[in-house]
């Protein structure tokens, strides 16, 4: 999933990450309501497009559709499996290893958000296409995978001088037949585009068919506005929000795109509602500061300012992506002390007690690691 943060300096980058838990720092004073009229007016393609947008004009993708190409392939991909791993496995396999050893050979592009089909032809795929390509597949060899959003570390990338994308992630899960013997088997694949960034430990859940939809178009459509398409752009964040209007990452991304317009007043209530639909969105708030700076108002932009630096402070699962970065760059002690912050403010979370034993672990630490796993074991029962 992409989310557009404006007005940013390199510098700034480590600190805005997505959380969805965590309280609410603006419950006692949140932006003001825009009146659903006003809201409907500056979103019906008016100032965009010249027009109020009709539903005829949106996209309307089948995002599972298989082409026969891709059945044969599929089909072909686990001739030789038996059992339900062994075909996620081979299908896994299938489409990643290159054409020279009988693959597909897909390849990642992070700005890549195509239909299945269109995936296939072009073997260049983001998380959410492989993903949805991969669903479309296995769904036809009769498993039921399904799509997986999964809070990874951030991911950034610096798409022009003042614009970058925050890059969110999904993959797939497969819940399996098979009954292993092994209690160290799972009884759920995962198939992810970029296995060495995916651990269980991650919070994510299974998200709905519309859900996804919006991700979808939302993505393609800030690839578009990134393009230079804003008219495309906007139609594509207009089906977004079609498909699930509560996300405020797509309000964010709807205020970017009137930025590019300079519309500014529209902008900013854009932004207000998102931040009113998700108090805790760190993107919003840090770039509503941005706005406001470069809108000659340094006090509403040291109050988003305090706002995003206070929300880091308090939200223990902000510090323990932090850790969680820190222990994948190695970073040990790092990780020690960022993931002692997410306990000082949660002592209920069995990943935080997860992670903490790992780093004693690698620290040498093994009492401490020990304690760690007694209390995660205790509160995992």
């Amino acid at each position: 999933m992409i989310i557009i943060l404006n007005y940013l300096g390199r510098s700034a980058l480590v600190w805005l990450i997505s959380l969805l838990l965590g309280c609410s720092l603006l419950r006692d004073d949140p932006p003001p309501p825009v009146a659903s009229a006003e809201l409907e007016a500056i979103i019906s393609g008016q100032a965009i497009l010249g027009h109020e947008v009709s539903p005829e004009e949106l996209p309307d993708l089948d995002l599972f559709a298989l082409t026969p190409e891709m059945a044969s392939f599929a089909q072909k991909a686990v001739r030789h499996a038996e059992g339900s791993f062994a075909k996620v496995r081979a299908l896994h396999y299938a489409l990643l290893l290159p054409e020279s050893e009988g693959g597909r050979g897909i390849v990642y592009d992070a700005y890549a958000t195509r239909t299945p089909g269109v995936a296939f032809q072009e073997r260049r795929v983001n998380c959410l296409s492989f993903s949805l390509l991969y669903v479309a597949m296995a769904q036809h060899l009769k498993l039921n995978a399904k799509i997986n959003e999964v809070e990874t570390p951030p991911t950034w990338n610096l798409r022009d001088k003042d614009t970058f994308f925050l890059m969110r992630h999904v993959n797939v899960k497969i819940p399996l037949r098979e009954r292993w013997i092994s209690p160290l088997q799972s009884d759920e694949a995962v198939v992810d585009l970029e296995m060495g960034r995916y651990k269980p430990s991650y919070i994510q859940r299974y998200i709905s068919a519309e859900l996804v939809a919006a991700q979808f178009y939302n993505n393609r459509g800030m690839e578009l506005a990134a393009e230079g398409n804003i008219n495309e752009a906007f139609l594509y964040l207009r089906k977004a929000l079609a498909e699930d209007d509560q996300q405020s990452y797509i309000w964010n991304n709807f205020a970017s795109l009137y930025l590019k317009k300079n519309l500014q007043r529209e902008a900013e209530l854009i932004y207000q509602h998102g931040l009113r639909l998700n108090p805790n969105d760190l993107t919003i708030m840090t770039n509503l500061a941005g706005f406001y700076r470069k809108n000659g108002n340094p006090e509403k932009a040291a109050k988003f300012s305090k706002l995003a630096q206070q929300y880091r402070q308090s939200n223990p699962y902000y510090q323990y992506a932090l850790a969680l970065a820190a222990f994948d760059e190695k970073g040990y002690r790092n990780a020690l002390l960022y993931v002692k912050r997410a306990l000082e403010r949660e002592q209920n979370e069995p990943r935080f007690y997860q992670l903490a034993a790992d780093v004693y672990t690698q620290l040498g630490e093994f009492d401490s690691a020990e304690a760690m796993m007694k209390k995660h074991k205790k509160l995992s029962k």
